[in-house]
C-alpha cells in the first residue's frame, strides 16, 4: 500500500542535495549549456515526491531547463527552447518560427541516438536502433514562417495488451531543434535504466502520523529548498 509522509523544508533540502549530482552528471554528459555543477543556488523550484521510500521529483533551473529524477535516475529534461512543452505558444511563436533546417530527419534520429549513447544507453537497448513509430516535425506557421524543430518517439509496444507488457514496455521520446542542430528534450520510461535510488541522512515523518499529532494540520506543505541546503 502506497503511503504518503509530510513533506518539510528539512526532508525537501535533503532530497535535493541527494539529486543534485544526478542532474549534474546527466547535464554534462549531454553538452547541456549549464554551469558545472549544478548547485541549489541554481534551482528555481523544486517539487519532490511525497511517497514514502521513493526519492524523485522535478527540478526547474533559473535557466529555464527542467529535469526529473526517479527510480534513481534522470529519466528526462527539457530545455526552454522546447517548442512542444512551451506553456504560453501564443505569446513565445516569434522566437521559434523565423529559422532553417540545418540538418535531415536522418540526421535528427542520428542525433537523438547518439545522446542515448552518450548518457550511457546503447539504442538498441530500448529498441531506438530502429526507425522511430512516431516522427513530427513543428513545420509552417499561416504565414509562411519556418519552425525548425521535430519531435521523435520510440516505444516497443505502442499498444500494450496488459500490465504486464505496459510495465516492460520501453518509451524514448526525443525532441530537437533542427536549426542549432541540439537536443531540446528527451524522455525515457524504461525499467532498464532503473537504479539504486540516492540515500538520505533523514528520515520522513508519515503524514498519517503528523495528522495525528497536528489534528488541524494542513495537508502538505509544499517548499522549495532555499539557496543554501544543508551541507
Amino acid at each position: 500500500m502506497m503511503e504518503l509522509i509530510h513533506m518539510t523544508a528539512t526532508y525537501s533540502n535533503a532530497m535535493l542535495v541527494a539529486i543534485l549530482p544526478h542532474i549534474s552528471d546527466f547535464a554534462k554528459k549531454l553538452e547541456l549549456p549549464i554551469p558545472q555543477p549544478i548547485t541549489a543556488a541554481q534551482v528555481q523550484e523544486f517539487r519532490p515526491s511525497n511517497i514514502k521510500n521513493f526519492i524523485g521529483g522535478g527540478l526547474m533551473l533559473t535557466n529555464g531547463y527542467w529535469f526529473g529524477f526517479n527510480n534513481g535516475c534522470v529519466n528526462g529534461f527539457r530545455s526552454p527552447d522546447n517548442v512542444f512543452y512551451d506553456q504560453d505558444p501564443a505569446a513565445n511563436w516569434p522566437k521559434y518560427a523565423y529559422g532553417k533546417d540545418n540538418m535531415t530527419t536522418n540526421d535528427a534520429i542520428a542525433l537523438a541516438r547518439e545522446s542515448l549513447t552518450k548518457l550511457g544507453y546503447e539504442p538498441e537497448l530500448l529498441g531506438c536502433d530502429g526507425p522511430p513509430n512516431f516522427f513530427r516535425v513543428a513545420g509552417d506557421t499561416k504565414d509562411g514562417h519556418h519552425v525548425p524543430h521535430c519531435e521523435m518517439r520510440w516505444e516497443r509496444s505502442p499498444e500494450p495488451k496488459n500490465a504486464e507488457r505496459q510495465a516492460s514496455n520501453d518509451v524514448v521520446a526525443v525532441e530537437i531543434n533542427m536549426e542549432r542542430k541540439t537536443v531540446t528534450g528527451l524522455s525515457i520510461s524504461s525499467r532498464k535504466i532503473w537504479k539504486a535510488p540516492p540515500k538520505l541522512d533523514t528520515e520522513p515523518e508519515l503524514e498519517r502520523d503528523y495528522q495525528k499529532r497536528n489534528k488541524f494540520g494542513s495537508m502538505f506543505i509544499r517548499t522549495n529548498a532555499p539557496a543554501t541546503p544543508p551541507k
